[in-house]
């Protein structure tokens, strides 16, 4: 066997890790140092920076050339938006990969992070094939790597199980960090579009549609929760807080602009997803996606009639339903 040969195979069965930085110095070096203590050794970090204007690309070159399985794409960068620079990261991963995960800059992997997913991914393969995406539980920690909750999905009132189509396109269950997909759900991916809302969303729908998510209970990773999250521990759709003390229906509708432009874009997607996969899709799935999707479009009775069948979740309570109709 080659020498050419031999690392083609290697490359092939590494784990691919993608992430996008943007403004990420302060927590960049603990991060990697974090991919660069897991008990699977055999992986590759793909890394594009999103036009930060801090030390990150500097940091990022000196940490690529202390470790050649770190590998730098069109850095420095122009500032793409968090969904366009992932994608971008995406695109890059060679086509043979047959594992990618996704990372963000500010967390850190525990170090069985690799080995507990890819144990997970490799019985969903062995037991149903396709299209698969693995994600896991985290701990949700401050700043300084504090604890503040032993379970994001208990922290963040998710539920991991409700993995559905019509379920993931009101509400994403998903965080991308925790994420790895096989090279059957990235070949069906494609191009991560425009109008998805984020990137781990659009790819637990595309996994639910046409494949399968499997949810790990164990926590893989650190997940910091401080002023600089794109993100945070309320994940686009969640509505966790809503109904927890009374009144809070009331007291929520000072949120009303992040909770209709959290629609708004889930609706977007819903319309971008239907565009992409609508023939593909069963005749029940198609009909509520295309309903969806015209929730952002429509006449203030109609909007709320429509979030009311098609965005609110039973398991929620009367309460907390009450306060998202209200700001919807």
């Amino acid at each position: 066997m080659t020498e050419a040969t031999i690392q083609a195979s290697r490359t092939a069965n590494a784990i691919h890790i993608v992430c996008s930085v943007f403004n990420g110095a302060m927590y960049l070096t603990e991060f990697v140092q974090s991919v660069q203590a897991q008990t699977v050794s055999n992986w590759m970090l793909w890394v594009r920076d999103d036009g930060s204007h801090d030390s990150s690309v500097l940091l990022l070159q000196q940490l690529a050339a202390n470790d050649e399985r770190i590998h730098l794409i069109e850095v420095p960068g122009n500032n793409l938006g968090v969904v366009a620079s992932f994608n971008r990261v995406l695109q890059k991963v060679p086509a043979d990969a047959r594992y990618i995960m996704f990372a963000d800059q500010d967390d850190v992997w525990l170090p069985q992070k690799i080995e507990y997913t890819l144990s997970a991914m490799m019985l969903g393969e062995e037991h149903s094939g396709g299209p698969l995406l693995v994600h896991t539980d985290m701990l949700v920690v401050n700043g300084q790597l504090e604890p503040i909750a032993e379970s994001f999905w208990e922290f963040a009132h998710l539920d991991p199980e409700a993995a559905s189509l019509q379920r993931l396109l009101a509400r994403n269950v998903v965080t991308g960090a925790t994420v790895m997909i096989n090279r059957d759900l990235r070949e069906r991916i494609g191009e991560i579009p425009a109008g998805a809302a984020m990137h781990d969303w659009w790819m637990a729908c595309v996994a639910s549609a046409f494949g399968s998510l499997i949810a790990v209970t164990t926590p893989t990773m650190q997940y910091r929760q401080h002023q600089s999250n794109t993100i945070g521990a309320r994940r686009p759709g969640s509505t966790a807080g809503v109904g927890e003390f009374p009144g809070a229906a009331v007291r929520a509708l000072g949120q009303t602009g992040r909770v209709r432009k959290d629609i708004d874009a889930a609706s977007r997607q819903a319309g971008a997803f239907l565009s992409r996969f609508g023939g593909a899709l069963s005749d029940t799935d198609r009909t509520f996606v295309a309903a969806y999707a015209g929730i952002a479009d429509q006449t203030f009775l109609r909007r709320k009639l429509d979030i009311a069948r098609l965005h609110l979740q039973r398991e929620d309570g009367w309460l907390k339903n009450a306060g998202l109709l209200l700001r919807a």
